[in-house]
């Protein structure tokens, strides 16, 4: 049977509809469930996390290959079907994946749908997860675009920046609205986050302070958007030091390159 009704009948068996608040679309591609086991390459050796596990379509498939998936999934209603569910290589867990200690599990890789309404704070919270070495996302095209973005793009901005210091990033597949039920107004982009070995010497706490200025008014300069932050003339020297013009804009500036002011500013305070 295909995927997609096999999931529309659990939908009316379980009576699990799709939650707009949760944000669910749930994956009915076969190809697609393939491609993201394949992209997340379990061994079996090693235990994975899942995020959002909904009917488990694709938790199978990673726990096919892998030692174990610890497969969280805040939405309670389906707790009936996990009961009559079993599988050997799976631990349900019910509930918010925010607020889940993931490094409890000692796991190093994980992997999920995610709703475009915790996409932000997910990234927030793998990054300051040392555990999580890499994950396997499948993000609302959109928001993938900006993590994915360069500068002087016009979806480049300050999650670009942040996720850039964090982790390595890569495209790997584009998902049409089709592939999900229901369907959503707009297709999904696979991405691979692989957390950067060694972060770049410099205190984050100035850094990201900087990084929020430029963007939080993208029509002004780079300087301009500063200077009601920073004093103007520790601005002009560190513009100077780092060799950059006081007519640049923030979506201009690479990731070094706001790494260079931002340690001007932590020699300087």
């Amino acid at each position: 049977m295909e995927i997609s009704k096999q999931i529309k009948l659990l939908i009316k068996k379980y009576a699990i509809y799709p939650s707009k608040q949760l944000g669910q679309n749930f994956l009915i591609s076969s190809d697609a469930l393939r491609f993201i086991q394949n992209a997340v390459d379990p061994v079996t050796d090693k235990t994975y996390i899942e995020i959002g596990a909904g009917f488990l379509f694709c938790t199978m498939l990673v726990a096919e290959k892998s030692k174990e998936v610890i497969a969280i999934e805040k939405d309670k209603r389906f707790i009936p079907y996990y009961n009559e569910t079993v599988h050997p290589r799976i631990k349900i867990v019910i509930g918010d994946a925010l607020k889940i200690d993931f490094s409890r599990y000692g796991v190093t890789e994980a992997f999920g749908n995610i709703p475009y309404n915790i996409s932000s704070p997910l990234i927030l919270k793998l990054a300051n997860t040392n555990t999580v070495k890499r994950t396997v996302l499948l993000l609302q095209k959109e928001f993938a675009r900006r993590i994915l973005a360069v500068p002087d793009n016009k979806d480049y901005g300050a999650i670009t920046i942040f996720a850039d210091f964090f982790f390595e990033k890569k495209f790997l597949k584009t998902f049409p609205p089709h592939f999900f039920y229901p369907m959503p107004s707009v297709s999904s982009t696979l991405i691979e986050l692989k957390r950067r070995e060694v972060l770049p010497d410099v205190n984050k706490s100035i850094l990201f302070r900087i990084v929020r200025g430029a963007f939080s008014q993208r029509r002004k300069t780079l300087f301009n958007a500063l200077k009601r932050d920073f004093n103007v003339v520790q601005l002009k020297k560190a513009f100077a030091d780092a060799g950059l013009p006081l007519n640049i804009r923030g979506e201009s500036l690479s990731l070094n390159d706001f790494l260079k002011i931002a340690k001007w500013f932590e020699k300087h305070l």
